[in-house]
């Protein structure tokens, strides 16, 4: 849980911290009462991916429509894109499933320092992810990735996960294969350079149209059909669903691939004000028009494509009042979203129990997992 001021002052906000990040980010506090502030940030995954990209395009749109100024923040890391929220450097996140992660305290937030983190999705585009390898390295299905170098995302839980999860969809486990650890960021090159075999991402990062320029590429196509298949990998990464994508690098014109899509929010704490939070929500509909073509992605952005009802987070009250007023929100997702911050609170008492009877060197994530198992519903 962060402990930060109540506002921001303008001279805060304009403050930049070198020793933050790549260039330097701008020092920022929780946002508690009061609209959106001219300047803030975001934080988001590295360049070179299409979620930097589109998050970029959005920032640009904003900035250019609303006159803010908005910071892109990268980083290959869930705790280095969870970090700058927490610690008042980023109002905004977007990133994997450590949304989840960090509000269940599982993986990397299953550590002292973290523990169950109080955040709310403020917007919820989604995307497609699969894996791309050498048309002649004669990975043609996801069975052929047997004995394969397999990329082991560095601190990425979510990419760890959805790994894990095509494994299961070709019925194999990570003993099957080798796994190398590698930044998220680094795999074009890692497969370029041979040290690994294929390359998660969500389809349309910059570094895959490199990469297809400059070799002979393919992606490995899921099969929506293969209902036990995709049961055993939804079972691994239950906040995915298989769907088609089209107009990606290594794809011909009009071709479709299945692959795996999943939610890429936009999230902050709940402590956020709902001024705020509505505020943003209500710029990314207005301004939908002038963002929607910029990449192959954020047409994913508008209000008739992005997630709107909660399933693992709750979402803030403020994207609640402008669901409500946009005539989307319903009464199943009032529930559900009360089910989920109810959660929250019995996760943070847990939490609590579970620190006090627990060794220190014993923290960590199987055994809160079991912790939870016993304690929480």
């Amino acid at each position: 849980m962060r402990k930060l001021p109540a506002v921001a002052s303008a001279a805060a906000l304009a403050l930049t911290l070198s020793a933050c990040g790549s260039g330097g980010q701008e020092a920022q506090t929780a946002v508690e009462e009061g609209p959106l502030p001219d300047t803030y940030a975001i934080s988001t995954y590295g360049t070179g991916t299409s979620t930097y990209a589109d998050t970029s395009a959005v920032a640009e749109a904003l900035t250019n429509s609303e006159g803010a100024s908005i910071r892109v923040v990268p980083s290959d890391t869930a705790i280095g894109r969870v970090s700058p929220l927490r610690d008042g450097q980023a109002l905004f996140s977007r990133g994997g499933d450590e949304y989840i992660y960090a509000f269940e305290a599982e993986y990397d937030f299953a550590v002292p320092d973290w523990g169950p983190q109080d955040v709310r999705m403020t917007w919820a585009p989604t995307a497609p992810h699969s894996l791309m390898a050498m048309s002649d390295s004669g990975i043609e299905t996801f069975a052929d990735l047997e004995g394969k170098r397999v990329p082991w995302a560095t601190a990425n839980p979510s990419v760890q996960n959805k790994m894990t999860a095509f494994l299961a969809y070709a019925g194999l486990t990570w003993d099957d294969v080798e796994a190398v650890d590698i930044s998220y960021g680094d795999q074009a090159d890692g497969l370029r350079n041979g040290q690994i075999d294929v390359v998660y991402q969500q389809v349309y990062g910059s570094s895959l149209y490199e990469l297809d320029s400059q070799h002979d590429v393919q992606w490995l196509d899921l099969d929506a059909g293969d209902e036990e298949a995709v049961e055993r990998m939804i079972e691994v990464a239950p906040s995915t669903y298989v769907d088609t994508f089209t107009g990606g690098p290594a794809q011909a014109e009009g071709e479709e691939t299945e692959a795996l899509f999943y939610t890429v929010p936009v999230i902050t704490y709940a402590d956020t004000s709902v001024e705020a939070v509505h505020d943003l929500a209500t710029q990314l509909h207005e301004n939908f028009d002038a963002y929607k073509d910029v990449t192959p992605t954020t047409d994913g952005w508008g209000i008739d494509a992005i997630q709107s009802e909660p399933t693992q987070v709750p979402f803030h009250d403020g994207l609640v009042q402008f669901l409500d007023e946009q005539g989307v929100w319903t009464e199943e997702a009032e529930a559900r979203n009360q089910e989920l911050i109810e959660r929250q609170e019995q996760l943070q008492a847990e939490w609590d129990a579970y620190l006090e009877a627990t060794e220190e060197s014993e923290v960590g994530h199987e055994s809160w997992i079991e912790w939870k198992d016993e304690n929480l519903s």
